[in-house]
């Protein structure tokens, strides 16, 4: 795992790199991989437009709470995810952790210029960090959790890491609805990235259950992506958004528990609560 974590730290590079210089193609990355972040991020502007990412980030500041004196990491953060820069100005102690040097020198040049003495980005590996054991009261994971295929050994870390009762609040693709299997199927033999990329099954849970209580689920881009066909297509906007927004509605009503309807997300998150040792 430490050793597919240095093939993910190049790639991850390579996209800073992308970012910085607003490249529409990542080096790292082959034609397909390309292809596939466009369509990704595409669909995620469409979901902005509608409410979707605003609902969860406000879901997770909500299951984060108030921090207080709490010490926070902030794991995969890259050079700022949408709440790292909202999460250290309200903790007692901030660690932005993330595996590309280049994207944590800018995270700390952001946390330099508001002042922030208290917090800070490390580049490093969570597999081969050097923390004692219950140094934080929470970790925040955008997207992170499913880059390690066997989840059990990072769960493992998280877990010696909290202190008892600590918190992850997370968010993950999955690969549960039958259109995403098929999608991601296709896609997988094409994908530079796959070696660390492991979209949530319905057997992951089981495995998140073992050392942590699920507190908290909602997930998302279920049936709001009837939608984005029609937002895509000209003239079909107004009635692709109404569509949207309505599927929106019925996610965040019947989609915060295991059923049907969570099967049919492709997104899920979740607030988890270390189990008492």
């Amino acid at each position: 795992m430490l050793g597919t974590n240095k093939v993910q730290k190049e790639y991850y590079e390579s996209r800073f790199r992308a970012l910085a210089t607003r490249s529409k193609r990542e080096e790292a990355a082959n034609v397909a991989t390309n292809v596939w972040t466009k369509l990704r991020r595409r669909m995620m502007r469409l979901g902005r437009d509608v409410g979707v990412e605003d609902y969860v980030l406000d879901l997770h500041r909500t299951w984060l709470g108030d921090l207080g004196d709490a010490a926070v990491l902030d794991l995969g953060c890259f050079s700022g995810n949408p709440l790292s820069l909202w999460i250290a100005e309200r903790c007692g102690e901030y660690v932005g952790l993330d595996l590309s040097d280049q994207a944590i020198e800018s995270l700390n040049a952001k946390l330099e210029e508001r002042g922030l003495s208290h917090a800070r980005g490390v580049c490093a590996d969570v597999l081969a960090n050097d923390f004692p054991d219950g140094k934080f009261d929470a970790v925040y994971a955008q997207g992170v959790l499913h880059h390690f295929q066997d989840l059990d050994v990072l769960l493992d870390e998280l877990a010696r890491l909290l202190k008892p009762g600590g918190v992850i609040v997370a968010l993950d693709p999955m690969r549960i609805s039958p259109e995403n299997r098929l999608v991601r199927a296709l896609f997988r033999p094409m994908q530079t990235d796959r070696a660390w990329e492991w979209p949530f099954k319905k057997r992951t849970f089981q495995t998140v259950r073992k050392r942590f209580e699920i507190a908290e689920l909602q997930g998302y881009y279920g049936l709001v992506k009837l939608g984005f066909p029609l937002m895509m297509v000209p003239g079909l906007g107004r009635p692709g958004r109404s569509l949207a927004e309505w599927g929106q509605r019925f996610d965040q009503r019947n989609a915060r528990r295991f059923g049907v309807s969570f099967t049919l997300c492709w997104k899920v998150a979740m607030k988890l609560r270390l189990k008492p040792a």
